[in-house]
């Protein structure tokens, strides 16, 4: 394809990837004769319009959610490397909550062989991996959803209700440098709320792609975020409204020993 301006290409862009159900940054690069970063900028912008919704490594239609499977099999390298990093965070006999998804899985995995924990969790994925260790599991009741592989509805809310955690481990969806935390959803706007509200303290899991990715609801305001496990440090205009809020990001480049939140907040 020859180049085109970029009005045209972002159609293009929308095209391949509704047609498709989804394209990788890559591929679409490679179509379109740009770079991968200003394939980046279109997809932001798209994404800001409401066409599409970024993914890691590309973008899928707006109206369509990656299942669990498709986020499993991306970012390896970088889901252990927070891993590690949240692995060295806890400490024995805590009582942890941790949301679904693949970036909290690969943490759950890291943790079986880790000091015993009691952990509440909506996705049964999680448990089956803390297995083999010498941890308690909990898990919440509610509607399973096959395309995340994790409980939701009201009985989950229910559940983080009567408990004070002394650790949540909380999965990002978005981070808005206007607002916080966003979600696709209510539902996860009131797992959110209600976890921080119910625990001592709380880490935000999530790759460098959730830094500038929307959601149609805020969950945690700016003010609310104190430690953010993350592979990269965000750039740009989210670095610093982070920074300038006093959020600790910790990335994998800048701790190699062990960390607990009290030492990451002094």
């Amino acid at each position: 394809m020859p180049r085109l301006p970029a009005a045209m290409r972002q159609q293009a862009i929308v095209e391949m990837i509704t047609e498709g159900a989804g394209a990788a940054i890559s591929t679409i690069a490679a179509t379109c004769d740009v770079s991968e970063e200003t394939v980046r900028r279109d997809l932001l912008q798209l994404e800001k319009d409401g066409v599409i919704r970024r993914v890691y490594g590309g973008a899928i239609p707006a109206d369509r959610k990656a299942p669990i499977a498709e986020r499993l099999a991306s970012g390896h390298r970088e889901k252990e490397a927070i891993a590690r990093l949240v692995s060295k965070i806890v400490t024995a006999d805590q009582w942890v909550f941790i949301t679904g998804g693949s970036t909290t899985i690969a943490i759950a995995q890291q943790l079986r062989n880790g000091p015993p924990l009691k952990v509440m969790t909506n996705m049964h994925a999680i448990a089956e991996a803390l297995q083999g260790g010498e941890h308690k599991v909990i898990l919440t009741g509610g509607e399973y959803v096959a395309s995340s592989g994790c409980m939701a509805g009201a009985e989950v809310i229910a559940a983080i209700a009567q408990c004070t955690f002394d650790l949540s481990i909380v999965g990002i969806y978005g981070f808005d440098p206007d607002h916080g935390l966003v979600e696709l959803d209510r539902y996860h706007q009131d797992l959110k709320r209600t976890l921080i509200e119910h625990s001592r303290e709380t880490v935000f899991v999530g790759d460098n792609t959730k830094f500038g990715a929307l959601g149609r609801y805020c969950s945690v305001p700016l003010s609310k975020i104190k430690t953010i496990v993350s592979d990269r440090r965000p750039m740009g205009r989210v670095a610093d409204v982070l920074e300038h809020a006093g959020v600790s990001i910790l990335t994998p480049d800048e701790r190699g020993g062990p960390v607990h939140l009290k030492e990451v907040r002094s």
